[in-house]
């Protein structure tokens, strides 16, 4: 079997290559990424050197690079875009990215509130566009409305952070109600392939916009919501709900319509939602495992002697 992985040396990419490594043994697993040399190196037998997605030459260049891979999975969101817009040009190759309806929503945040909130889901109590914002008066986030991780947040808590905001392109930012410290907050994966369902309930903690740590949590309403999700979007695929819960309260304030950065996590749990998605494609049979119940997990850095 040989893969193609891009944005090889992210976070993303360089879990999915390990999970890879473990459940298709023997495979040859290759990326791409705008540099070939990167922290990915030693997880794959080659990374090639790629212009952009949005650039002029992008296109003929993927498309010649692809031709010996059987299944292709982008894991940058610029490049998911790509592959979402130009699925039949690549034809007999299984790419592993969802419709183009869910990469198309809930790619903006804007969409992925107003979505929400038709089908009475829980949502914050705004997502606007920053321009619609005129004065301050209580704190909000603000977020890219296109792109997804903790990086891009700001929390605009005063009068002078507000009045700061004038440097901004108003028009590629959103204002989203503040949540604060007494809502805990959750990154829930949901898989669904025909009849195959399942979803995974993580309570998570952050350090620079990324979990480090992990708790699954056994929530029979909220996993039954996240399942109605999946059926209302016509999922055939995975994503990851991300949203904040209090006593008396939920709310969902992102949805990635892509494997994200828990997917080792998940893999090492036993919610191997990334392999269930490639077998549906391949034609094998889906067979759950057994989730620890109350499993904690924390990702640690390490270093690894390659001679």
């Amino acid at each position: 079997m040989k893969f193609l992985i891009t944005g090889a040396n992210g976070d993303i990419a360089i879990s999915i290559s390990r999970i890879l490594r473990k459940h298709f043994k023997n495979s040859i697993i290759d990326g791409t990424d705008l540099e070939n040399i990167g922290p990915g190196e030693i997880y794959y037998n080659n990374i090639f050197k790629v212009k952009k997605p949005n650039g002029k030459n992008y296109f003929q260049e993927i498309k010649k690079l692809s031709k010996p891979y059987r299944i292709i999975i982008p894991t940058t969101e610029n490049e998911i875009m790509f592959f979402s817009k130009n699925r039949e040009k690549f034809k007999n190759k299984i790419i592993l990215i969802n419709s183009k309806f869910i990469i198309n929503t809930f790619s903006s945040k804007i969409k992925t509130y107003k979505f929400l909130k038709n089908k009475r889901f829980s949502v914050p109590n705004f997502c606007i566009r920053l321009d619609n914002i005129k004065n301050y008066k209580n704190p909000f986030f603000i977020k890219l409305d296109y792109g997804h991780g903790n990086k891009n947040y700001r929390l605009i808590n005063s009068k002078k952070k507000f009045n700061e905001l004038k440097y901004l392109d108003k028009r590629k930012w959103v204002a989203q109600e503040f949540l604060d410290h007494k809502y805990d907050e959750y990154t829930c994966a949901i898989i669904k392939l025909q009849s195959f369902e399942d979803a995974l309930i993580l309570k998570r903690k952050l350090a620079k916009g990324y979990t480090y740590r992990a708790e699954v949590i056994n929530n029979v309403e909220l996993k039954n919501t996240l399942i109605n999700l999946a059926k209302k979007i016509n999922l055939c695929g995975s994503i990851n709900v991300q949203l904040k819960i209090n006593k008396n309260r939920f709310a969902i304030f992102e949805i990635n319509p892509r494997l994200s950065s828990t997917v080792m996590m998940r893999n090492k749990m036993g919610f191997i939602d990334c392999i269930w998605w490639i077998n549906y494609y391949l034609g094998k049979k889906l067979i759950k495992k057994k989730i620890k119940r109350n499993a904690d997990i924390v990702k640690f850095f390490d270093e690894k002697f390659i001679n």
